[in-house]
């Protein structure tokens, strides 16, 4: 029927004639214009929640924040919703080693289970900055987003993007190693 409507109506009408001789004329066909259903109802649909904001709302894992705890780099990688599923699922499976900072013992997470931030691709590198933000939103001050959000709105121009991906991401893998939230 839907392939029937989309017909222009010099084609319905020969349609309908062919139908006509095919058909025995005591069959009734309904009448689709008046068959009307509603897909959508605004008022059953709920506010979407905004504190976990990963594609398998997991939201940012503990691991994560024993790592900034320690003042310990967290690489981007952490924050694709890959890795971040990959931690809640496996973390109780995953290598931890023992760092001493500032004269107390952490069990870290071992870093070396991870993809190195510059084999990410400009995709997964989008995603994780979005869920870093989001980490920052939750860890740091308002000072210290507005400033990263500037800075990963400057890298990720679509132009910019398309042809210097590889020196984009290698300056902001610097600039995150060499800058720490207060």
């Amino acid at each position: 029927i839907s392939a029937f409507n989309q017909l222009s109506p010099t084609s319905q009408a020969q349609g309908s004639a062919v139908l006509d001789t095919i058909m025995p004329k005591s069959t009734l066909r309904p009448n689709v214009t008046s068959i009307s259903k509603v897909l959508f109802d605004s008022s059953k649909e709920l506010p979407a929640g905004s504190a976990l904001d990963s594609t398998y709302n997991f939201g940012i894992h503990s691991f994560v924040n024993d790592l900034y705890s320690a003042e310990q780099y967290c690489p981007l990688t952490l924050f694709t919703n890959q890795n971040m599923e990959c931690l809640h699922r496996e973390g109780h499976v995953l290598k931890r080693s023992k760092a001493h900072v500032g004269g107390l013992s952490h069990h870290l997470l071992d870093l070396s289970q991870f993809d190195n931030e510059l084999d990410l691709d400009p995709l997964s590198w989008q995603e994780a900055y979005q869920c870093y933000l989001t980490w920052i939103e939750e860890i740091g001050d308002m000072v210290s987003l507005k400033r990263w959000t500037t800075h990963f709105t400057t890298l990720s121009k679509d132009e910019a993007i398309r042809k210097n991906f590889w020196a984009i991401i290698e300056f902001d893998v610097e600039t995150c190693q060499n800058y720490t939230l207060q």
